[in-house]
């Protein structure tokens, strides 16, 4: 038997950041009932929180992470190869659990370049349209900057985001991103303190000619009290970040930002331990609610005026396959056959290592926003018009939080003669906090031969399909990183280790080696429904009572972390939905 619950005006699969955003921007200026449908657990900064310097439990047993035994996702590298499920975590760490994959981010903030949104027709006008390769799908998303900018600047307040402008109304401050767009104030508090290492780095770079800056930070630099009233400690630099909560919610997330104010509205609920299988539609088309299994396997139906697919990016493209019917043969969106496609990920690599034989950096403490940033090389910063690629990234020095177990098995290769053994562990023990390397998050552009579809072999717990994703690096991207990682060596090179190891090539992609949490692309905004599955608001073109919010937005990914730019869609389509959507439900935005 189904269990059918009262009808809601909005409901989100996942209980995360976007969907924390909408309830907090929406409900409170309106009369409207919303509910959030999370498959993981409830938690909170305290208790859940106060005594997590567990890395064996965070760390290397992924704690905060989707259970693969339930869910998992295929990968081959082409197709015309066969496809094998995820059975313990690599590539990626998509979260589960009240506040989403936000609770263990990094936090690291960016605002996309300005070029980054006019990305075909900007390196077309620039370089001519032979510079592009044939098989690469890139496009210009459906908005710019100047359309993005106010989401941006109200995201970073509400966040209370910790950096330095560089670029004030079009004037460059100097030591902020003299390469970002213009924004209208800077940040609401100051940089994060920087690490040994970044210090070190920091010199070199000037001294080479570069523009380092502070990285931007969703972490807070001192106390701070956000324009909902959250009152939220300063960061302790504790160095257990990434992959956990934070213990003193210095860390946004919407644990310490957008669920209070939704929650005190009294018209919102989040329902745990509900998994989603399935968006139902009716005869015209359009969702009437959503399916989902609870903690006791009893089968729940939560029908909706909008249904919001509020999870990570490869759940959001799963979710619109899935959702099949008489009216959605191929799945919501799907009626062109784009749903899938523009699967796009990150580069992300350490080209260059060093070790300083008397140094100790106290890779301990921090994380990878307590370090300075290059971004010289990143996007159209440097002139491509000799370079047989487009494209680029962002450079960094090693950040903090580095603990024994999982550091330990290749922080020395390439610099020491032995692996293993006595002499291997006095080395590691000598150097452990003397080894540094540079690295780099570069962009990934939409191909025609990367894609994500259901896998027709293996299914999750549900007996539902799992997503199949086909991905592998072009040779653009080998050619990218062969420049980028000359470029590190030369930063390295400037920081003076007493030994080195390069990598002049790009590694094949790995579906089992752990690089970012990034995968974007699959069901992309756009112009009109022959080029997209969404319009700019997330909005489903062919099934427009149903909304899509995060990264699988983007038509290609440039060479910065994606969360800032999902917050401030989320920014914009949760006022577009509140101020004009239900005026006219069903109605596209424009």
């Amino acid at each position: 038997m189904v269990i059918r619950h009262d009808p809601v005006d909005i409901v989100t699969i996942g209980g995360g950041m976007t969907a924390s955003i909408f309830a907090a921007r929406i409900l409170p200026e309106t009369s409207l009932r919303m509910v959030s449908l999370e498959q993981g657990q409830e938690r909170w900064t305290y208790p859940d929180f106060a005594h997590n310097h567990d890395s064996m439990h965070y760390q290397n047993r992924y704690e905060l992470m989707q259970d693969l035994s339930q869910v998992s996702w295929t990968w081959r590298p082409s197709a015309d190869a066969a496809a094998l499920p995820m059975r313990q975590y690599g590539s990626f760490n998509p979260g589960q659990g009240l506040g989403g994959s936000m609770v263990h981010w990094t936090a690291l903030t960016w605002r996309f370049h300005p070029n980054d949104f006019e990305y075909r027709s900007h390196y077309t006008e620039r370089y001519g349209a032979g510079k592009l390769p044939d098989d690469m799908t890139v496009q210009d998303w459906p908005i710019t900057y100047a359309d993005l900018e106010p989401d941006y600047d109200a995201l970073e307040y509400d966040m209370g985001i910790s950096g330095r402008a560089g670029n004030l109304g079009g004037t460059i401050i100097e030591g902020g991103n003299p390469f970002e767009g213009p924004r209208q104030r800077d940040y609401p508090n100051p940089p994060l303190a920087e690490s040994l290492f970044g210090n070190l780095f920091n010199e070199a770079t000037d001294e080479l000619g570069y523009h380092p800056f502070p990285t931007p930070a969703g972490i807070l630099s001192r106390g701070w009290t956000d324009p909902y009233g959250n009152v939220r400690a300063g960061c302790l630099y504790c160095g257990f970040c990434t992959r956990y909560g934070c213990e003193v919610g210095a860390k946004t997330s919407p644990l310490t930002t957008w669920l209070a104010p939704a929650l005190n509205t009294g018209r919102y609920e989040v329902r745990t331990r509900s998994h989603v299988v399935g968006i139902e539609t009716g005869p015209d088309g359009l969702a009437t609610g959503v399916r989902y299994v609870n903690a006791d396997m009893e089968e729940h139906f939560q029908p909706a005026d909008v249904v919001v697919s509020a999870s990570f990016t490869l759940e959001n493209i799963r979710n619109l396959l899935l959702a099949r019917s008489d009216a959605h043969p191929d799945g919501i969106g799907n009626d062109r056959g784009l749903v899938g496609r523009n699967y796009t990920y990150q580069m992300a690599q350490a080209p260059a290592k060093g070790l300083w034989n008397s140094r100790r950096f106290n890779f301990y403490m921090g994380n990878g926003c307590t370090v300075p940033q290059i971004f010289d090389f990143n996007g159209d910063n440097f002139d491509h018009s000799d370079v047989d690629f487009v494209g680029g990234a962002r450079i960094y020095p090693s950040a903090g939080q580095r603990e024994p177990i999982g550091s330990s098995q290749d922080l020395l290769s390439g610099l020491v003669d032995r692996q293993w053994g006595a002499a291997w562990k006095s080395d590691l023990a000598n150097y452990w906090d003397s080894v540094g390397s540079i690295g780099i998050e570069g962009e990934s552009p939409a191909y025609e031969g990367n894609f994500c579809d259901l896998d027709p072999n293996f299914t999750d717990a549900w007996g539902l399909p799992l997503l199949r994703i086909t991905f592998d690096w072009r040779d653009n991207e080998r050619r990218m990183f062969r420049f980028i990682a000359a470029r590190c060596e030369e930063v390295l090179d400037a920081m003076g280790p007493d030994r080195k190891t390069t990598t002049t090539e790009l590694p094949d992609y790995r579906y089992d080696q752990y690089q970012s949490t990034h995968p974007t692309g699959g069901a992309i905004m756009g112009t009109d429904p022959g080029n997209s599955v969404t319009n700019s608001y997330g909005q489903v073109w062919d099934t427009p009572n149903v909304f899509v919010t995060g990264a699988a937005l983007y038509p290609q990914n440039p060479g910065m972390n994606p969360t800032g730019t999902v917050g401030a869609l989320a920014y914009r389509a949760s006022s577009a939905i509140r101020d004009r959507y239900f005026r006219n439900p069903g109605d596209l935005l424009t």
